[in-house]
């Protein structure tokens, strides 16, 4: 497998071609903005929300595969306080990783795996340290293969005392891929009983839990009949419960032809959502998610990691496409 990389000076863009998938990737947070599956019958493919395109839209999300760190969605009025009383505050919601100036420290390819990979990295500085007090370091790479792209997220505490964080990762995804209604796309969520947390108008979590059992016959993926309605407000799940080798959301055209699947064994929350009546749907593994609805301590939060000094915590996200 050859690939090539080229980088836009003028977009600030790392552009990676191979013969069967494209990647395109912001130093603007480490941000994936195009992903091209290479059909052999089909063409060209673009998978994500506004794939390529670095305009805002008219209307509806300007976003495509935000990194989230760190933390994920929302806190009460943007600021928070840790059980000892360290403030913590961010300019907008899922912190402040999806605006910052990444480096781009590494790019090879691995011909044993015939992958090609881009590495970033984020360091603490003055500014994040001003809004969150830790020193870090932040490492995403996608590593690009002829079927697949594998996202690897990498947290160090350069700090000298426990650091408290989220982590999540937000693709958005064309709903069709090629054709048909974004309505009859089929999304497919693990297999089995699944914890659904319910949240306000504000996205905060309410402390009310639904369990949904998701279960068909043996093999046969359960499409769940998502609506506009709740996709907007953010379906969000806990799968703590949930077999990591199982926690596998796919999401392909209504006639099952195209689609991808999102695997995530390191992630055991969810959320899913989509700008109502928007041509997309995110899916999103995550650590942790938006405040509670009753503010608690930052270091209390859901789903948040206590990460000791020293210490690095590695995550993994694959995105495979899938179809005829």
């Amino acid at each position: 497998m050859s690939w090539r990389h080229e980088y836009d000076e003028d977009r600030n863009l790392d552009h990676v071609t191979g013969a069967t998938m494209e990647m395109l990737v912001s130093r603007v947070g480490a941000e994936l903005i195009g992903l091209t599956w290479k059909h052999p019958r089909h063409g060209e493919i673009p998978l994500l929300w506004r794939n390529g395109q670095t305009e805002p839209p008219p209307k509806f999300w300007k976003s495509h595969a935000p990194v989230l760190f760190p933390i994920v969605g929302g806190i009460h009025g943007l600021k928070s306080t840790t059980s000892d009383g360290r403030q913590v505050w961010f300019k907008k919601q899922h912190g402040f990783a999806r605006h910052s100036s990444f480096e781009l420290v590494d790019l090879a390819t691995n011909k044993r795996s015939e992958s090609f990979a881009l590495k970033y990295r984020l360091n603490a500085d003055k500014e994040t340290l001003s809004m969150y007090p830790w020193r870090f370091v932040l490492d995403v790479v996608y590593e690009l293969h002829p079927n697949q792209l594998v996202q690897s997220i990498t947290v160090a505490n350069a700090d000298d005392r426990p650091m408290p964080f989220q982590l999540g990762w937000h693709p958005g995804f064309n709903t069709p891929f090629r054709h048909g209604e974004k309505a009859r796309c089929r999304l497919q969520l693990p297999p089995g009983q699944l914890t659904l947390l319910h949240n306000d108008e504000h996205c905060y979590l309410t402390g009310m839990r639904e369990v949904i059992d998701n279960r068909g016959w043996p093999g046969s993926p359960v499409d769940f009949p998502f609506t506009e309605g709740k996709l907007d407000r953010t379906y969000m799940f806990d799968l703590s419960n949930v077999p990591p080798a199982k926690r596998v959301v796919a999401l392909f055209d209504p006639d099952g032809e195209i689609g991808v699947k999102v695997l995530f064994a390191d992630y055991p929350h969810l959320g899913i959502w989509s700008d109502a009546g928007a041509p997309f749907i995110c899916v999103e593994p995550w650590q942790g998610m938006d405040d509670a609805a009753v503010p608690e301590p930052f270091d209390k939060k859901f789903g948040i990691t206590l990460l000791p000094p020293g210490q690095c915590d590695v995550r993994h996200v694959t995105i495979k496409v899938t179809g005829n």
